[in-house]
């Protein structure tokens, strides 16, 4: 159910074909901004020599205040950019303070006031930063920590904030303002200005937490959008009070009173309301010791409005397309080639902050619309809505294929180009690649479009169905022919292991025998589902635990996921084979396969209790020496210098014996963030919960929304304008959107413990079309 403003801003968007309005008064920084700073300390004295600039660009004094200037882009690539464009921007503007190396760590916010002045430009952005020389050194190694990328609002003045908290900040030396030359969108000007004054740290007394499994004093924790009536609800609380109320929003009236349950464990000392008691439809909030939550809902379509918000999210990030009030058309010269022919290379949606394209990416989000459409189609304005976004996505798949299993399938973009092919800032290394995995994924989702659009669009259905038995039949050429064929480091699906190659084969085949009766995709099907399940671990690990899935038969290498994630490959290749074929012989030994998958999540969701997160697996000692499967985990990253950091994470895991731990966070380095992760695992329950009708399953994907939704340490929505305290993510390019999902909570240096600092930077608050896929994969089951 959505409520009645969002009901109204969607029947003025024309269900969004206009993007939502932003919205800031449930957001976290506008709490922070009404905060009473209990002591400050000006940064700048109004003296024009502390100020130095670097780049292309001046800087111009005026009282109290600074102006940077500078131009939208420049007609050739800087020195420390590549030169032959490969994720490029057109340079950067960066002004320095010097703040005399001081010591700060009194202060726990810095604030400032910026007014940019950037004609035509839809979603100006300015990244501001800090230096510090201190005991610990700021900007990390990875240039990850210590910048904030905010964005603004153009042609007025922007009160920010920025919570350093967990931050060094003992020995500060500098303060930076970095304007990154992104080009021209269609409607930009040529000049960028931003006027900046009143830089000062604050100290207020309750910053926000960022860190570790314990909610803020005197805060309760839960989800902020609400929870199914018909099962399992709990919020946890930091409130020193036995026992908390349940209330209705609109009259106040109390309909439940217990005592909180107090949970001990090594991850802290818990308060967990249940309230599961609580049935009635409707609007409530908790209480308890004086301290009330947000009103949320109780009811049986508690994700409409999550939905409509990533649609609107997913419209915004629409490449080559003009999208309102976001930016024009675009990248019509990103230009692939394949044996002298040559395609424009724009459509489906933006990777991410950046403008960057990945083929199969935008191929999954697009299955993952089909499948919720699939389940709503009783709601026919949600229904339809849906498969128009999925249709946007379909084109693109269909027209970036040569017709031969090759396919334009990624760009590497950071920037807005003229749309003029011939010139320099073209890009003009758009990959194309014929691989197995791709392929296979892509022959499933057309197989899935072609049942999708059978009542909408014959035609097209037919071309889905024929496309799909193409792909499909030039996938296993090459998988058959020579196995695993490596894209190149920039792609997503560099990491995909020959279990996961078997997986995707058997979803595939088992949508195309479904579809077409054909007895070659039944056979298909059981053998890939076979070949899957003898990478399926059945107790050679010696574990309290079975049923996870090693990268191929040998059983050397555990299958992991950092922020990209495919968990649900194998649940979901699992339940489509048994759906499909079913009566087939080996029915029972599929379902042997499945409880034992069955049993290692739930065993799983026991060691992040009491907030339900899935962790992500387990890990062995081994992989200390693997450094193979490393690179394709970790590509970019050196795997001797890494060692002793991946050595520490797995000693700070949950200890299981001497080879093995859980890690509740993925091992990572440079690329964090669990949202992909969470919710391919969510989606992995939830499958098997609805094919095995356990509803213990279903328990654990939904609390997968409900971290994502506020039940989690830091009590925040990770989609914003959707539920309460969400907050503002690193966009780049396009501008704060509601519905924009992060690439998600991370850990700090080696710990496993989860940190959500305010810092808007890539890649852990960076937006991201993947976790917005997963989650409407998941919600798909769930509605």
């Amino acid at each position: 159910m959505i409520d009645e403003k969002l009901k109204c801003a969607l029947e003025e968007t024309l269900y969004i074909h206009y993007p939502l309005p932003t919205e800031t008064e449930a957001g976290l920084e506008e709490k922070q901004l009404k905060k009473q700073a209990a002591a400050e300390k000006r940064l700048w004295d109004n003296t024009p020599e502390k100020w130095e600039t670097e780049g292309i660009g001046r800087i111009l004094f005026r009282e109290n205040e600074i102006e940077l200037e500078t131009n939208t882009r420049e007609e050739f690539w800087q020195a420390n950019e590549s030169q032959k464009g490969v994720y490029s921007t057109f340079g950067d503007f960066t002004a320095f303070l010097d703040v005399s190396a001081q010591d700060c760590s009194g202060f726990n916010q810095l604030v400032f006031e910026i007014r940019p002045e950037c004609d035509g430009l839809h979603s100006p952005m300015v990244r501001v930063g800090y230096e510090n020389d201190g005991v610990k050194k700021i900007p990390d190694e990875y240039s990850r920590e210590g910048f904030h990328a905010v964005s603004l609002r153009n042609h007025e003045w922007n009160h920010c904030v920025w919570d350093i908290s967990e931050l060094p900040h003992d020995k500060m030396t500098k303060v930076l303002f970095r304007v990154h030359k992104y080009g021209k969108e269609l409607s930009a000007g040529s000049t960028l200005r931003y006027i900046i004054r009143n830089i000062r740290m604050q100290r207020v007394e309750k910053p926000n937490v960022t860190k570790g499994w314990i909610c803020e004093e005197n805060t309760i924790s839960c989800s902020t959008s609400g929870y199914w009536k018909d099962g399992r609800k709990t919020a946890v609380a930091n409130v020193k009070e036995e026992t908390f109320r349940v209330c209705r929003a609109a009259s106040g009236k109390c309909v439940l009173e217990k005592a909180a349950e107090i949970l001990k464990n090594e991850m802290g000392e818990f308060r967990v309301l249940d309230f599961s008691e609580v049935q009635e439809e409707g609007s409530y909030y908790l209480e308890m010791g004086g301290v009330r939550t947000e009103p949320f809902r109780i009811g049986s379509e508690i994700l409409e409005s999550a939905s409509w918000k990533l649609i609107n999210f997913l419209f915004c990030e629409r490449c080559g397309y003009p999208v309102p009030n976001r930016h024009g058309s675009c990248h019509y010269d990103a230009v692939a080639e394949h044996d002298g022919v040559r395609m424009i290379f724009n459509g489906g949606w933006h990777d991410a902050a950046d403008v960057s394209q990945q083929t199969t990416q935008t191929a999954e989000v697009t299955e993952a619309l089909l499948e919720l459409a699939e389940r709503v189609k009783e709601n026919r304005p949600l229904y339809l809505r849906l498969m128009e976004e999925a249709n946007w996505g379909l084109d693109f798949i269909l027209r970036t294929r040569f017709g031969d299993g090759y396919r334009a399938t990624h760009s590497l973009m950071r920037r807005w180009t003229d749309n003029l092919i011939g010139n320099f800032d073209d890009v003009d290394d758009v990959r194309v690649h014929n691989n197995a995995f791709d392929n296979y994924l892509i022959a499933g989702m057309e197989a899935a479009a072609a049942n999708g659009f059978g009542g909408l669009d014959r035609e097209l259905a037919w071309k889905c169905l024929e496309t799909a038995k193409e792909d499909y039949a030039f996938a296993g050429e090459v998988f058959r022919g020579n196995g695993i064929q490596r894209p190149t480091r920039a792609e997503h699906t560099l990491n995909a292991s020959l279990s996961q190659h078997y997986a995707a084969a058997a979803w595939a085949a088992a949508g195309l025998y479904e579809q077409t009766q054909d007895e070659m995709y039944r056979r298909d099907a059981a053998d890939y589902l076979d070949k899957m399940l003898a990478c399926q671990d059945r107790g050679e690990a010696g574990l309290p635990m079975e049923g996870f899935f090693y990268r191929d038969e040998t059983k050397k290498a555990i299958v992991h996921f950092n922020h990209q994630a495919r968990e649900h490959i194998f649940a979901q290749a699992l339940t489509r084979v048994c759906e499909v074929l079913d009566g087939h012989e080996k029915l029972p030994e599929w379902r042997a396969a499945a409880v034992r998958y069955v049993s290692y999540l739930k065993t799983l969701s026991k060691y992040t209790q009491p907030y339900g997160m899935l962790p992500a697996g387990i890990y062995s000692r081994a992989e200390l020496e693997d450094e193979e499967t490393f690179h394709l985990l970790h590509p970019r990253l050196d795997f001797e210098t890494e060692k002793k950091n991946y050595r520490r994470q797995l000693e700070n895991g949950v200890q299981l014996d001497d080879t093995y731990c859980i890690r509740r966070f993925p091992v990572w380095f440079s690329y964090r963030g669990n949202s992909a992760v969470v919710l391919s695992m969510g989606k992995s329950a939830s499958l098997l919960g609805r094919y095995l009708n356990d509803g213990e399953l279903i328990e654990i994907a939904r609390e997968q929304v409900y971290w994502m939704l506020g039940k989690n340490p830091f009590g925040q929505s990770m989609i914003h304008g959707e539920g309460n305290n969400y907050t503002k993510m690193y966009t780049a390019l396009c501008g704060e959107t509601i519905g924009e999902i992060p690439v998600g909570v991370q850990t700090q240096g080696n710990e496993d413990v989860p940190y959500w600092p305010m810092g808007n930077i890539a890649t852990y608050r960076e937006i991201w079309v993947t976790p917005a896929g997963h989650f409407l994969r998941l919600a798909a089951d769930l509605y």
